[in-house]
């Protein structure tokens, strides 16, 4: 992830399958995503609030 502070702009791999991203009041926050579960995005005044991830254990 190659980020340009004067530009706001930021430059992420579309091959990286296992992250997710979000972007708050300017910051692009990167999210590990789990190999079985799943994450819900929880937003509060239309912005991002937070991220909750359940993970799940396949047998």
């Amino acid at each position: 992830m190659n980020i340009n502070i004067e530009k706001m702009t930021a430059e992420i791999s579309l091959m990286d399958n296992k992250k997710m991203y979000v972007v708050k009041d300017g910051k692009l926050i990167a999210h590990e995503l789990p190999d079985y579960g799943e994450t819900v995005v929880v937003t509060l005044g239309g912005k991002v609030d937070r991220l909750e991830t359940t993970v799940k254990r396949k047998i």
